[in-house]
């Protein structure tokens, strides 16, 4: 088939095809739905998640209290110990970052808040704080900063088992000097049964390649004897012939001359 056939809609039309309304995201609009999230729903979501929270890390406890091997009497005290670590607010490591121009602003603020930094620079500083020195220095500190606040880790309530150490064990020089010496006899040996391997070796290659030569050399004669023996079969009684001396008198010329007149006769 020609690619006459292949129309678009657009061709025929001149438009662009319409649009699939069936599809979900195609009414999509901007106006608002009515739904609003207020300060209570928000409060709400915030202490469910909380409880969420707590309820995973009680159940967590609770199992490796059972791995250890707790009674229920132990359990219910570290999970008492857990509650009351979750309840306690939170202390942060607080790292902030500011405009150079606004340190002298920074430091004046800090100091009349009574707040002493660990380190402070030309562009960051940091500070130990809980939240209700986090929720002051968020109100010291210029806009365009901004703050970093890290968690700082609570003591685990149940004991944490060490692993092993799996470094390497510490040996006496006696011990050391024991081992040398037993690495350099077991070195010796395996040497000199490398050497005497190589030896045995060179050896039995030595007599294999005697043999070989041993055996050429027995067929190089075996065939010189045949060569010879082929040899005087073929040759034959040699007779020596005496040599015929040319005769030394001159020949006329006149014989020569008939010679040729009787060979141009023939010819013609």
């Amino acid at each position: 088939m020609s690619r006459k056939n292949f129309k678009v809609a657009t061709a025929e039309n001149s438009k662009t095809p319409t649009q699939d309304t069936k599809h979900k995201f195609s009414n999509v609009t901007k106006t608002p739905t009515g739904k609003v999230k207020t300060i209570k729903d928000r409060e709400a979501i915030k202490k469910a998640r909380e409880e969420e929270y707590k309820n995973r890390r009680v159940n967590s406890l609770k199992r490796r209290a059972k791995r250890i091997g707790l009674n229920e009497e132990q359990t219910k005290v570290k999970v008492e110990e857990l509650l009351k670590q979750l309840n306690t607010p939170n202390s942060y490591d607080v790292l902030i970052f500011y405009n150079p121009n606004n340190r002298k602003m920074v430091e004046e603020a800090l100091k009349n808040e009574g707040l002493t930094c660990k380190i402070i620079a030309d562009t960051y500083l940091f500070i130990e704080a809980d939240q209700e020195t986090l929720g002051t220095l968020r109100e010291i500190i210029p806009p365009g900063s901004k703050i970093h606040p890290y968690v700082k880790k609570k003591p685990p309530v149940l004991s944490v088992e060490k692993p092993k150490s799996r470094g390497k064990k510490t040996k006496t020089k006696a011990q050391k000097k024991a081992m040398a010496a037993a690495a350099k006899l077991a070195r010796k040996k395996n040497n000199i049964a490398a050497h005497l391997s190589h030896k045995k070796h060179s050896e039995l290659r030595k007599a294999e390649h005697c043999k070989k030569m041993r055996a050429i050399n027995k067929a190089k004669k075996l065939f010189d004897k045949r060569c010879q023996k082929a040899s005087k079969k073929k040759s034959g009684a040699v007779v020596v012939l005496a040599n015929k001396k040319p005769s030394e008198s001159p020949k006329k010329a006149s014989t020569r001359l008939k010679v040729r007149h009787r060979k141009y006769t023939n010819a013609a």
